[in-house]
């Protein structure tokens, strides 16, 4: 740990610190890859406490790239060398041993479904919260930019993070999307992606309207990858195979971004000291939303995957818990039924302090045969529907989606699903989760990235 002496010189005082980091990426870039720094207060009250020996806490919220992949030595516990391995190492050698350091990111997750079961992956004792998700939300283009729904999805999701108790700092890290770096006549047997097709850019609008620092790799790297002007920092260099996950260079060129935004933060408390002022808006309340309406829920969300659905369902008869194995790696838990009209039955509270309407969202699964068609109703003073949810595919595989729908409001909202008579005889439903929030919007139909979603992205397998 580091304390600054009074009297003490810069060098004197984080010495340590910045002579503790060899940066790979050089310093036009590194300063180009610092998108937007804004007033960075939340990160000065955080980068102060550990000056003044304080415990920090620290969590990562992203995708695949977070986790690691496809670093060689990705979260290794003898010399790893992903993003994050590396950022952590550096805070805790050169800043304070004691740091708590927790990677909370699943391969293949999007910010909504991070943001909607938020409370199963950042508690309530954060100081900074990393976030990186960029590459999977940017799997499919939003194309509006006024009311682009990914980014007000989002925006909800930054909300419920800043205005946790503790108000904790956030940092955007921005990754490339897929094909981006592909090579200009394409890769497998798709063409190329150009440097506009991102949400980041739609992003950076909710990093200034919110003041949260963002760092960007595309901003960084693009023309190095693009022209290999520099010997070493051609696309094939910086990212891994699929060139949309960063090969060992690539993390390394990342965490240089982080580090110089954690010394340069240093450096400015250093020659510009935090005062009162300062100290109370980094903890003051968060602005109106930036879109219209667009504020977070006020009841109390509901995530339940697997084994925890069993909470709220009353009645399951017809109904096995069953374990989905078609992926063996990352089996999804959940219900299971061959029996047409026979509901599994869920009760939750559909009513909200402030009146807003309550989304329920399901997590179904489908395939290109032997699945058959969810039908949803509700009762005990709740009306929806009926709704339907198509469990068929046009393609060879057994993928999980999500699907939403918003019944009135009740305490004790009974939602039923059955397997819809009309469903080809021998076929089966399978429900592997449930959601209840009052967040405005509702999410239509969608496929959860891969197969290895929510029951084992939230660790609610049976024999959990």
């Amino acid at each position: 740990m580091f304390v600054p002496g009074a009297d003490a010189t810069l060098g004197e005082t984080l010495g340590t610190v910045l002579n503790g980091w060899e940066y790979t990426l050089p310093l036009e870039f590194l300063r180009k890859g610092q998108a937007y720094m804004g007033s960075s207060t939340r990160l000065r009250r955080v980068m102060n406490d550990l000056m003044a020996g304080k415990p920090v806490s620290v969590t990562v919220l992203g995708g695949s790239i977070s986790t690691g992949a496809v670093a060689s030595r990705k979260q290794a516990s003898t010399d790893p060398n992903d993003l994050w391995s590396l950022v952590r190492i550096y805070m805790q050698k050169n800043l304070d041993e004691s740091i708590t350091f927790s990677n909370n990111a699943r391969s293949a997750t999007r910010s909504y479904i991070t943001s909607l079961c938020l409370e199963k992956f950042l508690d309530d004792t954060s100081d900074l919260v990393f976030v990186e998700f960029i590459a999977n939300d940017g799997s499919e283009m939003d194309v509006s930019y006024v009311d682009n729904q990914k980014a007000r999805f989002f925006e909800r999701f930054l909300r419920n993070i800043m205005r946790k108790p503790k108000a904790p700092a956030v940092v955007m890290m921005q990754f490339m999307v897929n094909e981006m770096a592909f090579p200009p006549e394409g890769q497998d047997g798709k063409p190329k992606r150009g440097y506009m097709a991102t949400p980041e850019d739609t992003y950076y609008n909710l990093a200034q309207y919110y003041d949260i620092p963002t760092l960007s790799f595309r901003y960084a790297t693009y023309q190095l990858g693009e022209t290999g002007v520099i010997p070493g920092f051609d696309w094939a260099t910086l990212m891994g195979p699929d060139r949309l996950h960063p090969a060992d260079k690539g993390h390394k060129v990342a965490a240089d971004l982080v580090v110089y935004l954690l010394q340069q933060t240093l450096i400015g408390l250093q020659l510009h000291p935090a005062g009162a002022a300062e100290a109370a808006s980094a903890t003051a309340p968060l602005p109106p939303p930036m879109y219209d309406g667009n504020e977070v829920g006020t009841s109390t969300p509901i995530c339940a995957m697997g084994k925890n659905m069993t909470e709220f369902i009353v009645s399951d008869a017809g109904w096995r818990q069953m374990q989905n194995t078609d992926n063996p790696m990352y089996p999804t838990d959940g219900y299971e039924t061959t029996s047409p009209g026979q509901p599994l039955s869920f009760q939750v509270d559909t009513t909200s302090p402030d009146g807003r309407p309550v989304t329920v969202f399901f997590l179904y699964t489908r395939a290109q045969s032997g699945i058959g068609t969810a039908q949803i109703t509700c009762g005990n003073g709740c009306k929806c529907g009926p709704e339907y949810l198509d469990g068929s595919l046009t393609y060879n595989q057994v993928v999980t989606f999500i699907d939403s729908i918003t019944p009135t409001a009740a305490p004790a909202c009974q939602i039923n699903v059955a397997l819809a008579s009309n469903s080809t005889a021998g076929s089966k439903l399978r429900i592997s989760g449930i959601a209840v929030t009052s967040d405005p919007g509702s999410l239509n139909t969608a496929r959860i990235g891969e197969e290895k979603y929510m029951a084992w992205l939230l660790g609610e397998n049976w024999a959990a």
